[in-house]
């Protein structure tokens, strides 16, 4: 699970790299076009009490399977 934060968000070669503000207590979510193959690197943490919640951009899905196939790289 991520903590709230702004993520680096890499594509399995369909799609440049973009950014996406997540929410600490929620899985990471799922591509549509390369699934489980999406990585989220975090930039940088924020106060989840700053973050306005919306929806995550077209091409994520919210995650509901579980986390085994949600990865994330740095800290």
């Amino acid at each position: 699970m991520p903590s709230t934060g702004i993520y680096r968000v890499h594509h399995d070669s369909h799609r440049l790299m973009h950014e996406a503000t997540l929410l600490g207590g929620t899985f990471f979510p799922i591509c549509k076009q390369c699934g489980k193959e999406v990585r989220f690197e975090l930039i940088r943490k924020a106060n989840e009490m700053l973050v306005i919640a919306g929806s995550h951009h077209a091409i994520l899905e919210d995650w509901t399977d579980g986390p085994e196939l949600a990865k994330a790289t740095g800290s």
